[in-house]
C-alpha cells in the first residue's frame, strides 16, 4: 500500500510538471513558438506606426547608416555637435538622432536622441 501511494504521488508530481511546461497557445510566435505572430497584422498594416529600435552608447550602428554617407553628419558645427574625436564621425538616422560612433566599428560613443528636442 505504501509502495503505490510513493508510486501514485511521484506521478502526479511529475505530470504536473509535463502540464506546467506545455504552452497556453497564447504564444507570441515567430521562430521559438510555432503559432502565429501576435503583431504581424500590425506590421502589414501602414497606418499603424511600430517604434523604432532604441539605440545606447555601446551599440553598434546598423549597416545600413556606416556603409551609406547619405547619413554622413560633415556640418557638425552647424548642428551644435561638439568636435568628433579621430577615428569617430557624426551620423544621423531617418528618425533625426544624432550618433557619435566609430568610423570603422559603428560602436557608439555618444548619441543625441530627437535631434535634442
Amino acid at each position: 500500500m505504501k509502495r503505490i501511494l510513493i508510486s501514485a504521488l511521484a506521478l502526479s508530481l511529475l505530470s504536473g510538471t509535463v502540464a506546467m511546461a506545455q504552452p497556453d497557445g497564447r504564444g507570441r510566435g515567430g521562430p521559438d513558438n510555432n503559432g502565429p505572430d501576435r503583431y504581424e497584422q500590425y506590421r502589414r498594416n501602414p497606418g499603424v506606426r511600430m517604434s523604432q529600435p532604441r539605440f545606447s552608447r555601446g551599440d553598434r550602428l546598423p549597416q545600413q547608416y556606416r556603409n551609406n554617407r547619405q547619413y554622413d553628419v560633415n556640418d557638425w558645427q552647424q548642428r551644435h555637435l561638439r568636435k568628433p574625436p579621430r577615428g569617430y564621425h557624426w551620423v544621423r538616422d531617418d528618425n533625426n538622432n544624432y550618433f557619435l560612433a566609430a568610423v570603422t566599428t559603428g560602436l557608439i560613443l555618444d548619441l543625441l536622441l530627437n535631434g535634442g528636442r
